[in-house]
């Protein structure tokens, strides 16, 4: 399609190289889902040990991420994405059978989850600025905030239909058993990853884009980005880190056990769908700044508020308002991350995509290295404190971003010309 050319009335999905790679990316999440829950689950009612290993658990995944992010950015920008797409794909269906059958022998304990997590981790750090810097060969920029939104409702909605059923397959079948779905959906995604017919990818600008940290010393060197990377930073490692201690609340406060955790799952990924159709619905333009501060600031209060519910109300009603606010505090949550990566992915260089993306892919696992002070903050102070302490720290930091950082306010979702607009935060 040439720029003159109109764009489809359906954004994204008028394309088929997007619609095959958002199948699988549905059906990746799907199996990703159950890993989200499965892993907490199993330590928390299986293997039944303390709050503490609920967060080592989380951030052994996180670790390697973490570190492995800046250089998979380099990767991205340097190597054929679809093969590192499939490579990562391929590795964690064979791990993910070989946990779930592991399980149902009965012969895991904490450590091979540890080692387990680990390694997945490294992968997940090797595909995900792909999975970014490959949107491009795909679709039409003009359609990129479109693309974000489907990707996103995929999250949302896996949230609902994985929470619900994962809730129920864990009682009815059984930990091991459920983690096959994440075997199975992974091994579908790399056929469906296999079988893309991407637009050729730009050779690799290497005198001009520079080596593995230029995606960081671009952040640090563009005010914009530095706001809306280290906004995201900032609530991914104190604020998220309340998935953690989900399981506590539904085992030993809420007294739901696992079925009821999977409804909690499924409320709030409910709201974050109903939050991405939003930013579909009405968009950010001129008001993407204020919207995402906005977002990232309601969330905290919500998630707080959540926490502190069983000092004032008990039985259906205390459930019927967690629910309640979790749907709630996803629904602003999605707000924010829609623009958030919306912005940036239509203002970073195309040579720098995929480091300056790694960077920001680094974000959404730092929830996992909040979760062990958090984990440990629950044993000292209970779960109900240290949920209130990182969800209003989230409040916090986005009302010292809103008054320190005015290029955030006049921020829009429309793709700027070139890099002095960039800099100029238009």
């Amino acid at each position: 399609m040439t720029a003159e050319e109109p764009v489809g009335r359906y954004g994204a999905f008028s394309y088929p190289q997007y619609r095959r790679y958002w199948i699988s990316m549905v059906a990746r999440v799907f199996g990703l889902t159950f890993r989200f829950i499965g892993i907490p689950v199993f330590v928390q009612f299986d293997l039944e040990l303390s709050p503490a290993w609920l967060g080592i658990a989380s951030v052994s995944a996180a670790i390697p991420t973490i570190l492995l992010s800046v250089p998979a950015g380099l990767l991205a920008d340097r190597y054929d994405h679809q093969k590192i797409l499939l490579s990562s794909q391929i590795g964690v269906a064979a791990l993910s059978f070989l946990l779930a059958f592991g399980i149902m022998a009965g012969v895991v304990n904490i450590w091979h989850v540890i080692a387990w997590q680990i390694v997945v981790g490294a992968l997940s750090a090797l595909s995900t600025p792909a999975q970014a810097a490959i949107l491009p060969r795909l679709i039409d920029m003009r359609v990129m905030p479109s693309a974000i939104a489907f990707q996103s409702s995929i999250w949302n909605t896996m949230r609902i239909v994985g929470g619900a059923i994962g809730g129920v397959l864990l009682v009815v079948l059984g930990t091991g058993q459920a983690f096959l779905v994440t075997a199975v959906g992974f091994s579908l995604s790399a056929i469906l990853i296999a079988s893309l017919r991407p637009k050729p990818q730009p050779p690799a600008a290497t005198g001009q884009a520079g080596g593995m940290f230029e995606g960081i010393r671009y952040i640090l060197n563009n005010q914009l980005f530095l706001a809306v990377v280290g906004l995201s930073f900032f609530t991914s490692l104190f604020g998220q880190s309340y998935v953690t201690l989900l399981p506590i609340f539904a085992d030993e406060i809420l007294d739901i056990g696992k079925a009821g955790f999977g409804f909690l799952e499924a409320a709030a990924g409910l709201g974050g769908f109903l939050g991405t159709l939003a930013i579909i619905r009405i968009g950010g333009g001129s008001r993407a700044g204020p919207m995402m501060l906005g977002a990232a600031a309601v969330f905290g209060v919500l998630i707080a508020g959540f926490s502190g519910l069983q000092e004032l109300f008990s039985g259906s009603v205390l459930i019927a308002l967690a629910m309640g606010l979790l749907f709630a505090a996803s629904f602003f949550a999605s707000m924010y991350l829609n623009l958030g990566m919306t912005v940036l992915q239509l203002r970073v260089p195309d040579e720098l995509r995929g480091r300056v993306m790694g960077v920001w892919s680094m974000t959404w696992f730092l929830a996992s290295v909040g979760a062990v002070p958090a984990a440990l903050m629950a044993e000292w102070f209970g779960a109900p404190a240290a949920m209130a302490v990182g969800a209003l720290s989230v409040t916090a930091f986005a009302v010292f971003v809103f008054s320190s950082a005015p290029q955030l306010r006049t921020l829009r979702t429309t793709r700027v010309a070139n890099s002095e607009e960039v800099a100029a935060g238009d």
